[in-house]
């Protein structure tokens, strides 16, 4: 506690209590006493200044009337001080209290939060004392707040006398009752409360230290409640707990009402968790990412005087460039017929079209454009089939991101519990004993871009992969999940769209070892999306089919089970899986 001085260099009060003058005081008979201060106090106070606060209270009038410090407001009135220190309520020191020594509460919890909250505001609700024989003060209800405000340096607490009558078992049944009877509040009503202090003229970091939050926290809350749309977007799923993370995702789609309303919708579902909003977000995240980059693609194309054509206003002759048989993409950008048109399936992109191979002499694969003219149901199923393409594959792309943030959070963790840790070193020994998951990939480009963002690198020390090893800690405690990034890379980077497809489009030697891979994850603990939960069911994923994310149970993972590798399958290895021509030539 700092001390300050006045004019006549004798103490003030310390930075904690407000100050009233001497004089404002000394106005009021009432607190002027017929007594002398001791001797030892006058001393004190002429050397140290006034240490221990009034306690004054406000009458009819708002005069200052002095409950407790007679003898402290002559001494002071005596020593020539200015102000005194002054508080509103109780308070007693700290050292001068005993904690009960049956405490009910065995867990204190005195986590960081709530021992900043009292350093930052000081203790608000006062501890029930009882004097003993011998003097000694007893804590009775308020031990975790005493220990609390020992830890946050308070020397104070407000504190209230217990009944008289009050026995030692009376004591203990208080202990339950005082207790049962507080409601912590929820998350929703802590951020109105915070809000609220802000539009009262609180300071950000007076409310993140009051409620033991960050400061980047509060600024997200008080953006979010100050913006009429983001304050609708949070009040229309008024049951669901928003995070601050959440809230600040809600402020990225600020001018997208679209992305807003797909968000609010899946926080608004009565059974909606953090892992259903969380998908709704990295679905919209995707889908802005998409459109950014395909935008940026139209205007690349646009300063080079290429020709960008809607689909609806090409032939059934046009013919996407990577279907037609001996020519290059490359080889056909002098073509006259080279249109761009933008990729559905992909939403990230246009992909050069031919507007008429046969004019412009190019030759297309037998049957390439379709036999006769199709009817208006035939054509009408074909846009539907591309459209839930699309939306698959938003969602897949999705479903990745949040997948590899999991991953590259799980191999980030400095402890692991000892079941998770010996689950991360059984699939790393399965997968290099029983030469499985495909490890002839571990070495390719793909694979290695990967690995290096679980493992956090940067983009210099990505670009040489033997020196990845000496980038990583050295603590042999985290090999297992240095091991497992290197494996989890190589699934990563064969998992890849194909393995949702069950059209004609299918791709089993994908689809099958993904499912397992996503075994493993969901065994670890990570919350399937509903496309995971899809392939591992082996079953047709329909986008417009709303359902719930995965809830993991936490439990010890189960043994996997190896059922072949890629190799044994004796397909297409992934690589060749996610060629365009395989992806999308049913729906071109």
């Amino acid at each position: 506690m700092t001390n300050t001085k006045t004019q006549a260099g004798v103490q003030t009060s310390p930075a904690l209590w407000p100050t009233l003058t001497v004089a404002e005081l000394a106005a009021h008979p009432g607190n002027v006493r017929d007594i002398e201060a001791p001797a030892d106090l006058l001393a004190d106070v002429k050397d140290s200044g006034i240490v221990e606060p009034l306690y004054v209270v406000r009458t009819n009038g708002d005069v200052p009337q002095v409950i407790d410090g007679f003898q402290r407001l002559a001494a002071a009135v005596a020593a020539g001080l200015e102000t005194v220190p002054v508080t509103p309520r109780p308070v007693i020191r700290i050292d001068a209290l005993t904690p009960h020594p049956k405490n009910a509460r065995e867990d204190l919890d005195l986590n960081a939060p709530f021992v900043e909250s009292l350093r930052a505001e000081g203790c608000r609700i006062p501890v029930k004392i009882q004097r003993l024989d011998g003097g000694v003060l007893q804590v009775n209800d308020g031990n975790r707040r005493y220990h609390a405000a020992t830890d946050a340096g308070l020397t104070h607490l407000p504190y209230e006398w217990e009944d008289d009558d009050r026995d030692a078992a009376g004591q203990f049944l208080d202990m339950i009752t005082t207790a049962q009877h507080r409601k912590s509040l929820t998350k929703t009503e802590v951020n109105q409360a915070m809000f609220s202090a802000a539009e009262a003229g609180a300071q950000v970091g007076r409310i993140a230290k009051a409620a033991g939050v960050r400061q980047k926290d509060v600024k997200t809350l008080v953006k979010v409640r100050s913006d009429e749309k983001l304050s609708a977007a949070v009040s229309g799923a008024s049951s669901y707990e928003w995070t601050f993370e959440h809230l600040a995702a809600l402020g990225e789609f600020a001018d997208d009402a679209e992305a807003l309303a797909a968000i609010t919708e899946a926080a608004a579902d009565d059974d909606a968790d953090e892992g259903d909003v969380d998908w709704a977000i990295a679905v919209e995240r995707t889908k802005r990412d998409k459109r950014t980059k395909a935008e940026t693609h139209r205007a690349e194309l646009e300063a080079t005087g290429q020709k960008i054509r809607d689909a609806e206003e090409l032939s059934e002759r046009a013919m996407p460039v990577w279907r037609l048989r001996g020519i290059s993409t490359e080889e056909h950008a002098d073509c006259k017929g080279l249109v761009w048109v933008f990729d559905e399936r992909r939403a990230d992109r246009y992909e050069p079209y031919c507007s008429a191979p046969g004019l412009y002499g190019h030759t297309v694969p037998e049957g390439g454009n379709g036999s006769g003219t199709k009817t208006a149901a035939e054509v009408e199923a074909e846009r539907a089939a591309r459209a839930a393409v699309k939306k698959g594959n938003i969602d897949w792309d999705a479903a990745e991101a949040l997948r590899r943030k999991w991953i590259t959070d799980l191999i980030k963790r400095r402890n692991l519990p000892k079941t998770t840790t010996n689950h991360l070193i059984g699939h790393v020994n399965n997968a290099l004993l029983n030469a499985s998951w495909g490890l002839d990939e571990l070495v390719k480009e793909p694979t290695t871009e990967i690995l290096a963002a679980f493992l956090g690198l940067s983009t210099e020390q990505a670009k040489d992969r033997g020196s990845f090893a000496g980038h990583v800690a050295k603590d042999p405690r985290r090999a297992p999940q240095l091991q497992f990034a290197a494996i989890a890379a190589v699934r990563e980077k064969c998992a890849n769209r194909s393995a949702w497809r069950t059209d004609s489009q299918r791709a089993p030697w994908t689809r099958t070892p993904t499912g397992r891979w996503f075994q493993v994850l969901a065994a670890l603990g990570y919350p399937l999306t509903p496309i995971e939960q899809s392939v591992v069911d082996d079953e047709p994923y329909d986008p417009s089919k709303k359902k719930p994310r995965a809830i993991t149970t936490g439990s010890e993972p189960e043994a996997e089970q190896e059922t072949g590798t890629d190799e044994e399958e004796g397909e297409p290895d992934a690589e060749e899986a996610d060629d365009p021509a395989s992806d999308d030539e049913a729906a071109a």
